[in-house]
This record gives C-alpha cells, sequence and structure tokens, in this order.
C-alpha cells in the first residue's frame, strides 16, 4: 500500500505506541483521524504529525469501549475523506497485580477497551472496506496474546481474544481484498502503561520501533509481525533515522492471503 496521502485511523493516539504510530505515518505522508479519551493530548500529538509531514490531522473524542463512540468516530472519518485505508486498533489499558485483588471495575474497563474497542471500531469500518474491497485493519496486540504472563492474567486474557478475533475475521475475510494483520508489542518504554515505578519489568522497547513496525505491516499486509528483539533499538533511531524501517524483524513472514 502506496502511505503517502492514505487515510489512517489510529485509536488511542494520545501516547505512548499510537503517538509514536500517528508520527511514523505522518512522515510518510498519510492524513491521519487520531481519536482518544484525552483531548488535550490528542491535539498535542496532532501537532507534531502537521510539523513531521501530514497534511491533513483531525482530533476526537473516542471511547472505544462504547459502540456508539466507536460508530461515530469511523463515519466522522467518512465524512472527511469518503475513504478509509488503514484501521490501526490501539487503544488499550493494562493492569498489573494478583487476578483476586483487581477490581471489578478494571476487569470491566479491560475487557471493554481492549476487546470490544477492537471489535467496535472494526464492524464500524468493515462495511466499507467490504465495498470497496480494499483496507488494511492492524490489531495491536502483545506478546502475552501467545505466552500469558502472571500478575496481568485479565490483560493476557484480552490479548489471547483480541489474536483470536484477528485470525477468524481473516478468515471470514478471504477474498474481499480487506487484510487483517496482528502486530505484537514486547513490553514498551515511554507509554503511560506501567503505573507501578517501583516495579522491574526488564528491558523496554522504545514505542517508536513499535510504530515503525506498524507502519511497515500497512505497507505490506501479512498475518502476524512481532518486534525482533534488538537491543540496540534505544541507541540506533537517532543514528540511522528512516533507515531503521528495513531493521525491523518479523517472527512471521507471511503474507496475508487475498
Amino acid at each position: 500500500m502506496r502511505l503517502n496521502g492514505a487515510v489512517v485511523v489510529i485509536t488511542g493516539a494520545s501516547s505512548g505506541i499510537g503517538a509514536a504510530t500517528a508520527l511514523a505515518f505522518a512522515r510518510r505522508g498519510a492524513r491521519l483521524e487520531l481519536g482518544a479519551r484525552r483531548l488535550e493530548k490528542l491535539n498535542a500529538v496532532a501537532e507534531k504529525c502537521r510539523k513531521a509531514g501530514s497534511p491533513d490531522v483531525n482530533v476526537r473524542l473516542l471511547d472505544v469501549g462504547q459502540r456508539a463512540s466507536a460508530r461515530a468516530f469511523i463515519a466522522a472519518t467518512l465524512r472527511d475523506h469518503e475513504r478509509l485505508d488503514v484501521l490501526v486498533n490501539n487503544a488499550g489499558v493494562g493492569w498489573m497485580g494478583r487476578a483476586h485483588e483487581m477490581p471489578e471495575e478494571k476487569v470491566d474497563e479491560l475487557i471493554a477497551t481492549n476487546l470490544k474497542g477492537v471489535i467496535n471500531t472494526t464492524s464500524s469500518a468493515l462495511p466499507w472496506m467490504l465495498e470497496r474491497r480494499r483496507g488494511v485493519i492492524i490489531n495491536v496486540a502483545s506478546v502475552v496474546g501467545f505466552r500469558p504472563s502472571p500478575y496481568s492474567a485479565v490483560y493476557s486474557a484480552t490479548k489471547h481474544a483480541v489474536v483470536g478475533f484477528s485470525h477468524a475475521l481473516r478468515g471470514e475475510l478471504s477474498g474481499t481484498g480487506v487484510k487483517v494483520c496482528v502486530v505484537y508489542p514486547g513490553v514498551t518504554g515511554g507509554t503511560e502503561f506501567f503505573k507501578a515505578p517501583d516495579q522491574p519489568i526488564g528491558f523496554q522497547y522504545p514505542a517508536w520501533w513499535v510504530a515503525n513496525l506498524v507502519v511497515r505491516t500497512a505497507r505490506y499486509p501479512r498475518r502476524d509481525a512481532m518486534v525482533f528483539p534488538l537491543r540496540l533499538a534505544d541507541v540506533a533511531e537517532p543514528v540511522f533515522g528512516g533507515l531503521m524501517d528495513h531493521a525491523i524483524g518479523e517472527v512471521r513472514r507471511r503474507s496475508v492471503p487475498d
């Protein structure tokens, strides 16, 4: 897919991977529709995207866990552009601790945002994509989507569900021209995901590293894409810049079948 001028929708774009992904697409000249629950931070990201080269950036309040909000967000995108080329389902929340100590409201929030959010935005965008027989849907899951992590049981469950939803949907859409891809980030730094600063979490990938993988997946859709474990990531970007696109590895390089 040519990204220059493409219409790219990104959820959870106010910080972390979402904000970095917006900037990565902006540098390639994509038109952006950014959604999140924090409008002030979203506007700051949008301004950076305009300076980075995006010819058109729109921001909207979005709660992906609410079907009406997701539908309104996609409908506004189609009013703005009459097209939708790439949907990046990035919005997500986390919680760490023992499963039996997790508050019920946090369980509901994780399921609503991490799983229902993907379903809500995807089901809202699919009719248009199917009618025009084109489009790429990228669901940002996690490595815990195939290797569950202790102390994040519910989060792991939601990401397993996202992977299952994506793979099943891919089968439904075979032959339609619409691609469904899953990106599996590891622990990512520069985000607001981890709320316990005294908890050791080991090596972290920079958000821009994951963002470049999302962009590459949009250009060359494939079934699954995982950030390759290269620890030079935190120092390579200032040196090599855009050339790092070509240094990103994926565990599986299979293209999504038509």
